[in-house]
């Protein structure tokens, strides 16, 4: 037995100095010597899960867990190894035995963190990692689990300060880096996130989750070929549906849907119920033109769990286009303003099938849809609900309705000013020469591609040096600091006028673009409701632009006046704006 002992401290020497080989010759001569000793079959289980072999890891694990079940750090360790091989379910066991068999035991409360975090259970995995925090507040690992968590909980700045926290306690752990490279990630700090990527793998190169994070950081940024090289890393290492599922996304923002399709398939034969991921196929469907496709797999939005704000739940039915004759139906707005828009035009289809239509939108389009055709009852988000009989958001209505590429209901207008201000703002527009064209340069900052698809108003410079043209901003919001801090030509004020004071809201909108000659606007509200009035619309598209946009193609199913405009590369504005400038010299407004 002296001797075993002997050998046993030599093989924990060694593993503790990181001469694995030498460690795991010794852990497995005792074995062979007597294979009853269970520490040495629970070191070489954490041995072989700390090298990349899990399943070798938790094979020896259990064996000396049959051995000594009453060991809390045993089971701790097998919920290490089984985590690692995806089984988080069969972690979190683990972990929960352990800490029934020692409540203090602060490594088994951190690991459990990152387990429940990946069971979707994130607030008790942040309330886990508090606890081993309790015990040990020096606990890197715990620190880090507690990042994830709360950047799970859309806490992103706390998430950072967790991570930055675990830095001060373990400087260049890459555990560490990777989860501050998250939290910047959410906070759209591009450039902190791929240093913290960085350092992540530059003390860990075989780093595949921080390799898997770098590529999706990297195609978001347009740096289209790194991104695939660190994805091909990220492969070699760990191949699986993570991977695909961040490759397919990738792929999506590269305008190459049908390939992304390809790698959500392949993650999707392993994750079937995954709702984001059926969601993101959906959307690489639409993009690609497969509308049969890909409204169905739009649908499993409504099943996302970490949908923001979250999906509502109603007793009534959802609608699927059966007969409605007769019954009461609560259409309502789910996503942005421009989303709504869009799909209000199939309010009245749905009560040319007999129904009555109670249509819930944002508050801030109620002034502008209040006399939608079709509609019995236009009420604002957060009002009280009246009876009705079925629900369906507006956004699957375009399956309902079986609407394929050649079968959009595309004939506009289907919103139309009202008459009186669209008469006040003729008179506020009246007088002058040359075509009258609005403006629009930024969307909404806080969706999440917003960086790419706004040009600003910098970027449609060109389009400002166009001589004889009256140009009207109808930015509000976020976009008209540019007004101030772009530079802008000479004579920029001899020909542009700046209406986003006077427009009290989207009812004014309407009535100015009802006086205008052409629209020219980013991919946001306005855009959308230009198309609706049925007035002239250039939309200057990012790279890989929205799904609604499809690709390769001048023009939209969905609004006949319009006319796209695209980025040939990403970030590129200059040549859409001289394409748009271009096309604006030789423009004649229609009589």
């Amino acid at each position: 037995m002296a001797t075993i002992t002997e050998a046993l401290l030599a093989a924990v020497d060694h593993h503790q100095a990181g001469r694995l080989n030498e460690a795991a010759t010794l852990y497995a001569r005792i074995l062979d010597a007597d294979p009853e000793q269970p520490d040495a079959a629970q070191l070489l289980g954490v041995l072989y899960a700390q090298s990349g072999h899990a399943a070798e890891g938790a094979r020896l694990l259990r064996r000396s867990l049959a051995l000594r079940p009453e060991s809390a750090g045993g089971q701790s360790n097998l919920g290490g190894a089984l985590h690692s091989l995806g089984d988080a379910a069969g972690a979190e066991d683990a972990f929960r035995r352990a800490l029934r068999l020692d409540p203090g035991l602060a490594d088994a409360h951190a690991s459990r963190a990152g387990a429940l975090r990946a069971l979707g259970r994130a607030g008790e995995g942040a309330a886990s990692a508090a606890r081993a925090l309790v015990l040990d507040p020096a606990h890197a690992e715990a620190l880090v689990n507690r990042a994830d968590s709360l950047l799970a909980l859309r806490r992103p700045p706390a998430a950072e300060a967790a991570a930055r926290r675990a830095l001060t306690v373990r400087p260049a752990f890459p555990g560490a880096q990777m989860a501050l490279g998250s939290a910047l990630a959410a906070q759209h700090r591009w450039d902190g996130a791929e240093a913290a990527y960085r350092a992540a793998l530059a003390g860990r190169p075989r780093f595949a989750e921080a390799w898997e994070n770098l590529g999706g950081l990297l195609a978001k940024l347009g740096r289209f070929e790194k991104s695939l090289t660190a994805f091909a890393e990220a492969e070699a290492l760990r191949p699986g549906p993570s991977l695909w599922a961040a490759r397919g996304t990738a792929l999506v923002a590269m305008a190459r849907p049908v390939e992304a399709l390809a790698d959500f398939d392949r993650a999707l034969a392993a994750r079937p119920q995954d709702a984001g991921l059926r969601w993101n196929r959906g959307f690489a469907r639409l993009l690609a033109g497969d509308y049969a496709g890909g409204w169905p797999e739009f649908d499993w939005r409504r099943h996302d769990q970490g949908a923001e704000p979250p999906w509502r739940d109603f007793p009534q039915p959802t609608w699927t286009g059966e007969d409605i004759a007769g019954r009461t139906i609560l259409l309502y707005a789910e996503q942005g303003l421009g989303d709504t828009l869009q799909f209000v035009r199939y309010v009245p289809l749905v009560a040319a099938r007999g129904a009555r239509v109670i249509l819930e939108v944002q508050r801030p389009l109620l002034s502008v849809l209040s006399g939608m055709e079709g509609a019995e009852r236009v009420i604002a988000r957060g009002d009280p609900l009246p009876p009705f009989d079925l629900e369906c958001p507006l956004m699957s209505l375009p399956r309902a309705f079986g609407t394929t590429l050649d079968r959009v209901p595309a004939a506009v207008p289907y919103l139309r000013p009202d008459p009186a201000r669209a008469a006040a703002w003729k008179e506020r527009l009246a007088g002058g020469k040359g075509p009258k064209v609005g403006l629009v340069w930024a969307g909404n900052p806080r969706f999440p591609g917003d960086r790419l698809r706004s040009p600003r108003l910098e970027g449609l410079r060109p389009v400002l040096d166009v001589p004889g043209v009256r140009f009207f901003g109808l930015q509000k919001g976020p976009g008209r600091e540019d007004l101030e801090g772009a530079p802008l030509p000479a004579t920029f004020t001899d020909h542009f006028t700046d209406l986003g004071p006077e427009i009290a809201d989207f009812a004014d909108t309407a009535a100015i673009m009802a006086n205008l000659d052409l629209v020219i606007s980013s991919c946001t509200g306005p855009a959308h409701l230009a198309g609706a009035l049925g007035v002239p619309l250039w939309v200057v598209l990012p790279f890989s632009p929205d799904w609604r946009w499809l690709l390769d193609r001048a023009d939209s199913p969905w609004y006949p006046t319009a006319r796209l405009f695209r980025q040939d590369r990403v970030g590129d504005w200059r040549t859409v704006a001289g394409r748009v400038a271009e096309a604006l010299t030789a423009f004649t407004p229609s009589a």
